[in-house]
């Protein structure tokens, strides 16, 4: 893994101001490349990249050049071995054993096409010298950031948005249309971000730039559902558990593939427990685990965490999170994902890798995306019990699923939170749009943010439109997809790749150099499950049905009966003690630097944070934490992108 940036064109900048430039760009992202650094600059390119040596540790540096091609690229090809057995024997020869010439070669063989034999997670910058044509391409899911910045008649590139902030002239500013998009859905569409001017690659995509004339495009290479169903179905759950079993196996052993040790990520859920257990069958020395415990019982999961250690017997570290934790290194979680968040979660992530780099570990593997591709989230759940209220309007057990919707929620306990909860559903989920529900519901739960954005920023909240954007997602042949299928097609395109994968996933891990791999994105085994009975996923109200089946012989039976629970960390409680807020809450959600930077309605946010002044509450509802996270962590985001480290 690994930090790229890049410049194309650039008129009227000489060859060595474009170095000096791209310096620049890539002091940055040394957290994403310790073990190196390299630049490639001609006429109309500049390419950088900072390396995390992980195959191939001497002759994989970087930019890679050829006679034809200059490649910078961050992330794993992990079939490169097969690819290469197959470019062989159309008589091609390589000088390195890297995964990285392998990219190269399938290109100049196969053409542009060359990036639907990829099985892995990368996004890379590919200059071709005969056609003055520069690449730029990103993983069908987007594991690995890539970002563009068009400025001045030239377009920059990098794995993050911080690179940028060293241009002349250029700082980051919100685009208030899209923090509000972002506020509702927890992530800004297609191939927006939260700034003015900066987009992404999206994910299953790449984009082509040409000096002579042909200007620019972007070609879609994948898009789940898309493709003809050629897989077998399961006839029986039986027959869909020997076959989950088959290619989880084949995905962890690809991504296993490494010249330096890979640990393994322990949650104390189904999904980390069953990439544990399938590494230990595959690989004979005892490798490392690492895991997060929580002083606050409500958010701990060690007791579960132990029970597969034990089971494993792996080597195991742990780290230990208070309020204080959360706290003290919220600010710097934000400054590496560089946007908004809605939750803490991503902070014990980020002392975590701490922990793994300092184990002398560079890889780990993680159970992201199990939910996505298994209906593990609540939305799929609550999609369920939507249908069931539309169906049944008159049942007296509509409102006791509620409490089997949300065993991990405890305000819920409360019989006003509940009747709150039971008014929701009956008032606005009966005229829900089934086909987005998912979105739709997380629209309405953060209603709230329309109300906090500054009223000069103009931005007037339009539900329907960003409804229609994201209908607009669904594939050509969606009409035979499933309700659960198009709002898991929607989840993937939109919240996985935008917010989890980042703010979670990428961004976490490498904020201390550590690349994370994620066995359950395998395309291959995401293609087939996709078409799988929805029943085998979601049977009753059992999320992950088909996992827990499969798995049942492998991992200790109390995780296996555990209901989903979703990963938490304190949100408010992490920053409001006695005596109110404290920093860097008190700071930057004080009334003198929201009016300093006017993203937000001072007035909206005294009065929001009025009730923290009054010391900490035992629980806070859903509403208010998100809210709290969102305006601290723009505040903060907003003050890395005016205070460049």
């Amino acid at each position: 893994m690994c930090g790229i940036a890049g410049i194309f064109k650039n008129p009227g900048v000489s060859r060595s101001e474009k170095r000096d430039l791209l310096k620049g760009m890539i002091s940055p992202l040394e957290h994403r490349g310790p073990d190196g650094w390299g630049i490639y600059c001609a006429e109309n390119i500049a390419l950088g990249h900072t390396r995390l040596s992980i195959i191939d540790l001497k002759g994989g540096n970087q930019p890679f050049i050829t006679d034809r091609y200059v490649l910078s690229y961050n992330g794993e090809i992990y079939n490169y071995v097969e690819l290469r057995a197959i470019l062989r024997q159309k008589g091609v020869s390589f000088v390195s054993s890297s995964d990285t010439e392998v990219l190269i070669k399938t290109i100049e063989v196969f053409g542009f096409d060359g990036i639907k034999l990829f099985n892995g997670q990368f996004a890379f910058l590919l200059w071709d010298k005969q056609q003055n044509l520069l690449m730029a391409g990103r993983d069908r899911f987007g594991e690995r950031p890539l970002y563009v910045l068009p400025r001045n008649g030239a377009v920059f590139f990098s794995s993050e948005m911080k690179s940028f902030d060293c241009l002349p002239g250029f700082q980051r500013e919100y685009d208030p249309e899209m923090l509000l998009e972002h506020g509702l859905l927890w992530n800004t569409l297609q191939d927006q971000t939260v700034w003015k001017n900066i987009r992404s690659v999206e994910p299953g995509t790449y984009e082509l730039f040409s000096v002579n004339g042909n200007g620019h495009s972007v070609n879609r290479y994948y898009s789940l559902g898309e493709s003809a169903n050629t897989f077998a179905i399961p006839s029986t759950i039986d027959a869909a558990e020997e076959r989950l079993r088959e290619l989880l196996d084949q995905s962890v052993r690809l991504r296993l593939r490494s010249d330096v040790p890979v640990g393994v990520y322990i949650s104390g859920g189904i999904d980390s427990s069953v990439i544990a257990a399938i590494t230990s069958s595959i690989q004979a020395d005892k490798f490392k685990t690492f895991s997060i415990k929580f002083q606050d019982a409500q958010y701990d999961e060690s007791s579960f965490q132990n029970e597969m250690v034990k089971q494993l017997g792996s080597d195991h570290a742990s780290v230990e999170i208070s309020y204080d934790s959360v706290k003290n290194n919220f600010a710097d979680a934000v400054y590496h994902f560089e946007r908004p968040v809605f939750r803490t979660a991503p902070t014990p992530l980020f002392l975590l890798s701490k922990l793994v780099r300092e184990c002398g570990i560079k890889v780990v593997l993680t159970g992201e995306a199990s939910d996505e591709i298994l209906f593990g989230y609540d939305s799929f759940k609550e999609l369920k019990l939507i249908k069931f209220w539309q169906k049944q309007p008159l049942s007296q057990l509509r409102p006791l699923l509620i409490k089997k919707l949300y065993p991990h929620l405890v305000h819920y306990a409360d019989a006003t939170q509940f009747g709150l909860m039971k008014t929701y559903y009956e008032e606005f989920l009966n005229a829900c749009d089934n086909e987005l529900a998912a979105s739709a519901i997380r629209v309405a739960n953060n209603m709230m943010v329309s109300n906090a954005i500054s009223k000069d920023a103009g931005v007037v909240f339009n539900k329907d439109n960003i409804l229609s954007r994201l209908k607009k997602m669904l594939p050509s042949n969606y009409s035979g997809f499933s309700d659960l299928q198009k709002n898991q097609f929607v989840e993937m395109r939109s919240l996985l790749s935008g917010y989890l994968l980042s703010s979670q996933g990428d961004r976490m891990t490498m904020s201390h150099s550590v690349e994370g791999r994620y066995p359950f994105l395998d395309h291959n085994l995401i293609e087939e499950i996709f078409y799988w009975p929805d029943k085998y996923k979601l049977f009753s109200l059992e999320q992950k049905h088909v996992l827990r089946r499969a798995y049942a012989h492998r991992i200790p039976e109390s995780i296996i009966k555990r209901p989903k629970l979703p990963y938490q960390a304190p949100d408010i409680k992490s920053f409001v003690r006695a005596n109110g807020m404290e920093e860097p809450a008190s700071e930057f959600l004080s009334d003198s630097m929201i009016k300093e930077y006017g993203v937000f309605d001072p007035k909206f946010v005294e009065r929001f944070t009025r009730k923290f002044s009054q010391g900490v509450r035992e629980q806070y509802g859903y509403r208010d934490n998100m809210m709290f996270t969102f305006l601290l962590s723009s505040q903060l985001a907003l003050y890395w992108a005016k205070n460049p480290r």
